[in-house]
């Protein structure tokens, strides 16, 4: 079983790696992994020898609090407590303004408070409150010490406990009758030091937090397809309940623009609903009784009823959450070195900062308070949330940016591997064509058996198969005759029984191994087709070939680009197909691939791959996810065309919901892009360390004078996790290509004809409706002529542009 769990009190990688440990220990556990990004431990663990108690149990045993994560539930901070965490930052903030004006006014020729003593005790008043209101990093400090260890809140606590104790005691030696000067010489206070390092680290987080949910809003606006409530059926009436309520067997009732939270089959009703969230295609469905409808799509208009199928984490939304999560969840192989480094980065700092002080208190000689700052400002430097953060943040963004456009990446490796692949392979029907496979031509070769008979026979074998050569023959009101003994065989075709009498449809090799040769007149004319790239199939008995019929399967109209976009990024392109030697070659030559192999069975297609992978090739394999699911498998990574269907069971890497070939590309492009923004992170969440924990230790300090104080290391660590958070903002609008085929389409104009327009306001409101639609530019509305025109492409029908104008109150009379 695998689950994911909420983990309350970690703040840095050193927390992540504890829990990990911990739940990673437990007996029947395989596998735990922390994601520091959202808080959250996905637990692969043997149901029979583990229970929620037991993971629950050992992450409090390790100093945390862990709940059962709801699906959804990206982060625990909720609006409330965020609006505590903003007043409480509002008022620390205020009093360590205030108190650095008590410290440093007089360096501007401010001296609010002249005597010392007072003007000490309010600096430490006012830290104090300020210790108070940011709490947390003390608490979550003294939890990890508890429990035998530290995190990045120790560092934290133990710089601003330092910093306040010290003054305390400086502040005891004052005299009454002293002024503010001696804070500052014979008696040093670090009141707004201590005030400092949590308000500014607060800040830092505070920023850092908003960061991250404006980096997980992509995979957030997943749940948004999902409606919060819908209307159902009960002892007939129609009642609204949660989405969380709905039971299977329910009939739910949809009309215009209601959301579709279930996957269903209609009972009554029609209606046109959009699944271009799932297919990519912008032009309506109509849905009528027998229709299948699925979670993620919205009715356009019309009126249904839906029998419940599937409910909850059985939906096809459902399923696309979870696959993103759990790969935003888990971590790529690049992350565990960070992981690694973080597990020793907090003692180490201890230990560096204690050596800080005692190299320049005992060996240099120095005073106690220089002594002092130097090690506090080693704890306060470090930041060990930045390498924490460097790879999730940068993975929640980019499989995150992937959903949106319907890209969905099943592991972390895939969205690894993806981008460092050498050579890509294409299955041919139903991935570079379009899989919409037509007879165009047929011919009898048995004049005992009419044409009609034999397309008759063959179209009745195959309509028992759903490969894409099987659609080719059937026709919704074809008439079948009964086959029995219905076999296939991969890569050869199909067969069956009937009358009693065995008949098989299939490609050359299957003639080849039933022995069974034509005549030179028909080789010519099957030559003839083949050179022109389609594709023959043939109806044949136990003895000789009764008919053949020639199949057309266009090229997707992104096939070119896809290609071309490739070969600029420098990778090898090829193409495997099982057709003939002939038609591979045609379809190759047009789409510029110069690498294909013909006539190839899925085993063939497999060993390709194998032997590229021998060479030490990273190969991606793109396919329908059912023929070639060997090839697609073996392949570093399989792309699927599948669409939503059977979309967990599929063996593909990378599922393309839309279906669009320039998806492979995009895909390929936030790969890289993605792991391009984790190497940067990671360099900067080391180059920080690396640089600024030298000049805290005072390195540079007898020479150049050099020193960061506490206060300022405190701000620069919040910067260096901000910095991370934003770096990976940027892939949440990486520019990719997704509108490239709608852009090629050709235009058209269509002029709407519109009754129930009065003025100027109606006109109003159908432009903007108009507008809102994809693919629709150049919108004018008349009120003189009651009508509507606009540029559209073929994309956008008749009924998509009805119902957009009669959503804003109006009628459509006619479209032309």
């Amino acid at each position: 079983m695998e689950k994911s769990y909420q983990i309350k009190g970690m703040s840095c990688a050193a927390c992540a790696s504890k829990v990990e440990k911990a739940v990673g220990s437990i007996h029947g556990v395989s596998k735990a992994s922390v994601n520091l990004m959202k808080n959250t431990c996905l637990v692969e663990f043997d149901d029979a020898l583990v229970t929620d108690e037991n993971v629950i149990a050992a992450v409090d045993a390790a100093g945390y609090e862990a709940l059962i994560s709801k699906q959804g539930n990206l982060f625990l901070d909720d609006e409330t407590e965020l609006k505590q965490t903003r007043i409480r930052l509002y008022i620390s903030l205020a009093l360590t303004f205030f108190i650095m004006l008590l410290s440093m006014g007089h360096m501007f020729s401010l001296n609010l408070i002249h005597n010392a003593f007072f003007n000490g005790s309010l600096q430490g008043a006012m830290a104090l409150i300020v210790a108070i209101l940011q709490k947390q990093y003390f608490i979550s400090a003294l939890k990890a010490l508890k429990h035998g260890g530290f995190n990045m809140d120790s560092l934290v606590s133990t710089g601003a406990a330092a910093s306040f104790i010290y003054s305390v005691f400086s502040l005891l030696n004052v005299d009454l009758s002293a002024t503010h000067e001696v804070l500052g010489s014979t008696h040093p206070v670090f009141f707004e030091g201590a005030a400092g390092i949590l308000t500014f680290v607060a800040i830092g987080k505070y920023i850092e937090n908003r960061a991250k949910h404006r980096t997980s809003s992509a995979v957030s606006a997943l749940y948004d397809l999902a409606p919060k409530s819908v209307s159902v059926k009960r002892e007939g009436g129609v009642v609204q309940i949660l989405l969380d309520s709905v039971a299977i067997g329910d009939t739910v009732v949809l009309k215009a623009g209601d959301k579709i939270g279930i996957d269903g089959i209609v009972i009554s009703g029609s209606a046109h609903v959009d699944e271009s969230a799932l297919s990519g295609e912008s032009r309506p469905v109509k849905k009528e009784t027998g229709s299948e409808v699925k979670s993620a799509t919205f009715v356009l208009d019309g009126y249904i009823e839906v029998e419940v199928l599937k409910v909850g984490e059985e939906t096809t939304l459902s399923k696309i959450i979870k696959m993103v999560e759990n790969t935003a969840q888990t971590k790529v192989p690049i992350a565990r070195i960070a992981d690694v480094a973080a597990s020793y980065f907090v003692p180490a700092i201890f230990a560096l900062s204690a050596l800080t002080f005692i190299v320049w208190y005992f060996i240099i000689g120095s005073e106690f308070s220089l002594s002092l700052t130097f090690a506090i400002s080693v704890l306060v430097v470090s930041c060990p949330c930045a390498l924490g953060l460097a790879t999730p943040v940068a993975i929640m963004a980019g499989t995150g940016r992937a959903a949106r456009e319907g890209i969905i990446f099943k592991s972390p490796e895939a969205l690894e591997i993806l981008g460092r692949a050498d050579v890509i392979a294409f299955d041919k029907t139903g991935t570079l064509t379009t899989g919409s496979v037509s007879v165009v031509a047929k011919e009898s070769l048995d004049e005992n058996v009419p044409l009609n008979i034999a397309y008759l026979y063959a179209a009745s074998i195959e309509g028992k198969s759903s490969h894409p050569i099987a659609r080719a023959f059937y026709s919704p009101s074809a008439a079948l005759i009964e086959v029995e003994d219905y076999c296939f065989e991969k890569g050869l075709g199909v067969s069956g029984s009937i009358g009693g009498k065995k008949y098989y449809v299939g490609n050359e090799k299957l003639l080849s191994k039933l022995g069974i040769s034509l005549t030179a007149d028909v080789v010519y004319q099957i030559e003839s087709y083949v050179n022109g790239g389609s594709s023959v199939v043939y109806l044949a008995d136990e003895s000789h070939a009764v008919a053949y019929f020639v199949l057309s399967d266009p090229l997707k109209k992104d096939s070119y680009s896809l290609i071309s976009d490739f070969k600029k990024s420098q990778i090898k392109t090829m193409m495997l197909t099982g057709d003939a030697e002939n038609t591979a070659e045609q379809i190759a030559t047009k789409l510029g691939i110069s690498d294909y192999s013909s006539r190839l069975l899925p085993e063939d297609k497999l060993n390709i791959i194998k032997e590229l992978q021998n060479q030490g090739k990273k190969v991606i394999m793109v396919g329908d996810g059912i023929n070639d699911s060997a090839s697609l498998s073996q392949a570093d990574v399989g792309v699927g065309l599948k669409g939503s269907m059977d979309i967990a069971l599929s063996s593909c890497d990378v599922i393309l919901l839309k279906e669009r070939l320039t998806d492979i590309y995009n895909a390929f492009l936030i790969s890289r892009a993605t792991m391009r923004n984790i190497r940067q992170n990671l360099f900067w969440a080391i180059i920080y360390n690396v640089l600024t924990i030298p000049v805290a230790c005072g390195v540079f300090y007898p020479a150049f004078k050099i020193t960061l104080p506490p206060m300022l290391c405190s701000i620069l660590m919040g910067i260096s996790s901000v910095c991370v958070v934003t770096n990976a903002l940027r892939l949440t609008v990486l520019k990719i290509d997704s509108q490239k085929i709608q852009k090629e389409s050709i235009l058209m104009k269509k002029t709407i004809c519109i009754e129930g327009m009065m003025c100027n306001h109606c006109t109003s409101s159908v432009k903007k409706s108009l507008e809102a639609l994809p693919n629709v530019s150049d919108v004018e509305v008349s009120l003189e002529d009651k009508c509507a025109t606009l540029n559209t492409n073929d994309e956008t029908s008749d009924a998509l542009l009805k119902a957009a104008v009669e959503s804003a109150g109006f009628k459509v009379t006619d479209i032309k």
